[in-house]
Formats: C-alpha cells, structure tokens, sequence
C-alpha cells in the first residue's frame, strides 16, 4: 500500500483533519442543495419551478434542515440567510434574481466559515488552558476550561474525552457515561471514550457492565489490550504518571 492512500485513511487523521474534511463536504453538500432549487427555478418547468421556490422559500425562512435527502421541519426561526436581505432581491413579479441568491449564499457560508475559526480558535486555548490545570493538579480549572470549550465547539471527540477524563480524576463518575456516549455518537472509534466508560463503571463498582466494556474494547482494539489492562487494573500511585501521558497524546 502506498504511503498516500495510508495518509488518506481517516483513522491516519488527526481530530482536527477530520473535522475540516467534514466541514468542507457539508459546505459542498450545501451549495449543491441551493444550487439544485436555482435550476429549478430557471428550467422553465412551472410546475418544478413552482415547487422549487416554494421550497426555497421554506429554506430562508428556517422552516426546512436539508439533511441526507430527508427534510425535517423545525419550528424555530433558524435562518440560515438574511429573508430580508432576499426579499429585496425580488423584481416586481415577486421572482427572486437567481445571480443575486447565489452571491448572498456565498456571503452567509463566508460568514459562517469564518464564525466557526474563531470559535474553534478559541476552543483551541480553552483547551491548552484546561491541559495546563490538570498537569498542575487543578481538576476544577480544568474542568470549567474544557466546558467553555465544549461551547464554542460541539462537535470535537476529543474535548469530550478530556473533559471525562478530568471528572475521573474528580470523582464525578456518572458525568462520565454522558461525555462518552457523545464522543461515541462524534467518532463511534474512539477507543478513549470506551476505555473512560469503563472505568467509571469500575470506580461505581458496576461490574457487569465494566466486563461489558472490556469485551467491547478486546473486540475493537485488540492492539491495545495491554494498555486497556493497564489503564482499568492499575494501582493508585501510577496514575499520575500515566494520565499524564494520555494528556499529552
């Protein structure tokens, strides 16, 4: 196998590969999406033109989430593009200037884009900030950090992971299960939030459930039983030592 398609292999991926290829496809998704409702509307097709404005119309307004070619319906007002920037667009048959729909789609995803680097930016501090605590024996610290991170960006496996494994050290064992379930529902191969799940079934002394979990892990990380072994059977004085390791991973 060439080295290339070794790189190109997403579990060859960092967290933060991943979620920039996954933000480019649902960009391009998106665009196709639009870009589909304007060919409607311009194939001279009434009846689909008709449809796809109707459509669109729906869309701006945030009542229609495009979401795998299922349409769910939202009650909330969450417009994506400014209608009343698009109601201007119209001419006076109440027709909207496809060009001028597309420049403004183009603008909001810009806009969107670069709301979404700041935030991860910011995230990116939160999280050195929350590393740092936890290396000096801060865990609440740490803790609020990776909270305020968590807010800026839903959607990052790993911050769930750290922020379950700060409650371990804390005590706070039934927090645990949730940060884990959402790094699984992000990245269903995560191998930490599997190995944190277990240990907190352990520390809760529920041990049906942790064998439960050590099968789970043998069958999907055969390569790392030994540090599964280690992590769930060691004695108190090393884990200082070892979790800080797996924060530096």
């Amino acid at each position: 196998m060439s080295l290339r398609n070794i790189l190109s292999n997403p579990a060859m991926q960092t967290p933060k590969e991943m979620e920039l290829n996954e933000e480019w496809n649902n960009f391009m998704k998106k665009i196709g999406e639009v870009s589909g409702l304007v060919k409607d509307m311009a194939s001279g097709d009434k009846k689909k033109a008709d449809a796809a404005a109707s459509l669109a119309d729906q869309y701006l307004n945030g009542k229609v989430i495009f979401d795998e070619n299922v349409e769910m319906k939202v009650k909330s007002d969450r417009t994506v593009i400014n209608a009343k920037a698009f109601r201007s667009m119209e001419n006076d048959k109440g027709e909207m200037d496809k060009d001028a729909w597309m420049a403004e789609v183009s603008k909001d995803a810009d806009m969107r884009f670069q709301d979404r680097k700041v935030r991860r930016e910011r995230a990116d501090t939160l999280k050195t900030q929350a590393v740092k605590a936890y290396n000096r024996g801060e865990y609440e610290k740490a803790l609020s950090c990776y909270n305020r991170a968590i807010d800026q960006v839903k959607d990052n496996p790993m911050l769930y992971c750290d922020r379950a494994l700060t409650n371990i050290k804390l005590g706070n064992f039934q927090k645990v299960f949730n940060d884990c379930e959402w790094a699984l529902r992000i990245n269903e191969n995560s191998y930490k939030a599997r190995l944190y799940k277990a240990k907190a079934h352990k520390e809760l002394e529920e041990f049906d459930k942790l064998e439960e979990c050590r099968a789970e892990l043998r069958e999907a990380f055969p390569q790392h039983e030994e540090l599964t072994n280690y992590f769930l059977d060691k004695k108190q004085e090393y884990e200082e030592e070892e979790e800080e390791e797996e924060k530096e991973d």
